[in-house]
C-alpha cells in the first residue's frame, strides 16, 4: 500500500484530535469548516478507516485514530523540523555533505529521500563514498563522512548512533546455462561445490555459509570484487554465483534465483557520531531518513527474472 497524504491534512487532523470540535479546529487552522471536514475525509480514505466519531457535542477519536495519532504527529513534526533546517541552511550558505554508503545498497531505494534533500537544498554538494562496513566505520570515526547508510558496522564504538531503516533483499545471480538454472530456488546442499561472488565483508554470504556448516555442507572459498558492477562479468566467466540486490536490473543472459528456506536479507541502518556537530544538510538527511515510512517501500522485480519465488 502506498500513501499520498498531504501535510495540511495531517495538520488538520492533529488540530481536531486536540480540540475535538470541527468548527473550532477549522478556526484554529484558519480554514472553513467544510474544507477541514473534506480534508479529514480524504485522510480517512487514504488510511482506510474512520479517525473520528462525529457526534454533535461529543466528537472523539476512534481506536484507529488513537493508533495512528503518534505516527502522524511524528511525521508532521519531522516535516516542520526539516523546514526550519532548510531556512537555517539558506541563511548559513551551503557546504558539502559526505555520505558513506555500503557497496551492496541499491541507491534507487534512497532516491526519494535524496530527491527531497536536493529540493530543500538546491546548491548542496553531495559526496558519496562506497565501501565496506569496516571502511565506513573508519570514515565516520575520522570525520570523513557525516552520515552512513550501511549494513551493521563491525565496530561497536559507543559514540555510533544508529537507526534501523529497512531490510534489503538479495538473490543469486547466475547464467541461464548454469547447472542450477532450472532448479531455483536451490537447496543449500546444491551449493556445496559453488563459489560465491560478492563485495568484501558480505554479511549475506556469511549467513549462507554459517547455515551450510550447521547442516554439515562443505563450503568453498569465495571471490570478492571491489565494485558490484563487476559481478555479472565474472558470473558469465563461470567464477561462481553472484550475490545480487533484488530490484537491480540484470542482463537477459542472466537470471536471479534464491535459496530454499533461506531469506537472503541484510539490515540497512543510518549511522552518525553522537555528540559531533553536524551540518544542517546532514541533520536534514537524518531527519528525512528517520521520518520516512520504510515499511511501505516496494522493490521492483528484475526485468529478466525467470523465477517468481526468491527466498
Amino acid at each position: 500500500m502506498v500513501f499520498s497524504m498531504e501535510l495540511h491534512q495531517i495538520r488538520y487532523f492533529l488540530a481536531l484530535s486536540k480540540i475535538l470540535n470541527f468548527t473550532a479546529a477549522a478556526e484554529a487552522c484558519h480554514v472553513s469548516q467544510p474544507a477541514l471536514s473534506r480534508a479529514i475525509s480524504q485522510l480517512e480514505g487514504e488510511l482506510g478507516g474512520a479517525l473520528f466519531r462525529r457526534e454533535r457535542k461529543l466528537t472523539h477519536l476512534t481506536e484507529f485514530g488513537r493508533t495512528v495519532l503518534p505516527s502522524l504527529r511524528q511525521c508532521f513534526e519531522a516535516s516542520q523540523h526539516a523546514k526550519v533546517l532548510a531556512r537555517s541552511f539558506h541563511h548559513e550558505g551551503h557546504a558539502p555533505l559526505s555520505i558513506a554508503l555500503s557497496r551492496m545498497i541499491d541507491i534507487d531505494l534512497l532516491a526519494p529521500v535524496l530527491a527531497e534533500l536536493g529540493t530543500a537544498f538546491p546548491s548542496i554538494e553531495v559526496k558519496i563514498f562506497r565501501g565496506s562496513a569496516r571502511e565506513i566505520a573508519l570514515r565516520l570515526k575520522n570525520g570523513d563522512a557525516e552520515v552512513a547508510i550501511a549494513d551493521p558496522l563491525p565496530d561497536e564504538w559507543e559514540r555510533f548512533e544508529t537507526r534501523a531503516l529497512f531490510e534489503q533483499a538479495f538473490g543469486l545471480l547466475l547464467t541461464r546455462r548454469h547447472r542450477l538454472a532450472g532448479r531455483m530456488p536451490a537447496a543449500l546442499p546444491d551449493l556445496a561445490s559453488e563459489r560465491f561472488l560478492s563485495v568484501p565483508e558480505c554479511g549475506v554470504i556469511d549467513a549462507i555459509e554459517m547455515e551450510m556448516r550447521t547442516l554439515g555442507v562443505q563450503t568453498v572459498a569465495r571471490h570478492e570484487v571491489d565494485a558490484i558492477e563487476d559481478i555479472p562479468s565474472l558470473v558469465r566467466a563461470n567464477f561462481g554465483l553472484g550475490i545480487w540486490p533484488l530490484g537491480r536490473p540484470c542482463d537477459a543472459d542472466l537470471m536471479i534465483g534464491g535459496i530454499r528456506d533461506h531469506a537472503m536479507r541484510s539490515p540497512v541502518r543510518a549511522c552518525t557520531v553522537f555528540g559531533r556537530q553536524h551540518s544542517v544538510a546532514a541533520r536534514t538527511l537524518i531527519c528525512l531518513l528517520r521520518s520516512r515510512d520504510w515499511s511501505h517501500r516496494r522493490l521492483p522485480a528484475p526485468p529478466h527474472r525467470s523465477v517468481e519465488h526468491v527466498s
